[in-house]
Order: C-alpha cells, then sequence, then structure tokens
C-alpha cells in the first residue's frame, strides 16, 4: 500500500509540473503548440481512465470507491476532447492576439 501511494504522489507530481508548463505556454503566440498540449492531455487522462478503469475491474484490490476518482479522469478526457473536436486552430491563440 505505501508503493502504490508513492506511485499516487508520483503522478501528481507529474501532474504539477505539466500544469506549469501549459502555464507557461499561455506566452507562446502559436497556436499549434497550444493545440498540442490539449491533445496531450487528452491521451494522457484517457489512458489514464483504461488503466484505473481496468485496475478496478479485473482485481479485487480497489472497490466501488474508486470509481469517482476513475469519472474524473475520465471527464478530463471528455473536455480535452470535446475542446480539441469543437474548436478551429485560430481559437487557440491566446485572448487579444491580433489576426490580420
Amino acid at each position: 500500500q505505501d508503493q502504490a501511494k508513492t506511485i499516487i504522489r508520483l503522478y501528481g507530481c507529474l501532474i504539477l509540473a505539466q500544469s506549469w508548463l501549459v502555464w507557461q505556454t499561455r506566452k507562446v503566440q502559436d497556436p499549434f503548440v497550444r493545440k498540442i498540449f490539449a491533445q496531450g492531455y487528452m491521451l494522457a487522462f484517457g489512458l489514464s481512465t483504461l488503466v484505473l478503469g481496468y485496475k478496478c475491474i479485473f482485481t479485487t484490490e480497489w472497490g466501488a470507491s474508486s470509481w469517482p476518482i476513475i469519472g474524473g479522469f475520465f471527464t478530463f478526457a471528455c473536455v480535452y476532447a470535446w475542446f480539441l473536436i469543437t474548436k478551429k486552430l485560430p481559437e487557440y491563440e491566446p485572448f487579444g492576439a491580433l489576426t490580420v
């Protein structure tokens, strides 16, 4: 169980570090770079949903209390997928960007 807590803490550190990268990307003017971050987050949260769901379904180690966490990862994946599907590339430009 200590090993699982350590892995969860490491995953949290990774998410925080990625959040800092995205926060700093606000300064980047290229909308393609910003879209790549959204794609990466969708992939990361989607794969996390699959791995955690598999663990919860096919092992007895995790119980029903894990499903809200899995639902959270699924929600994040869906939000990023919705954003990628509904937004065109120019809409990834930062607020106030001048278009010619």
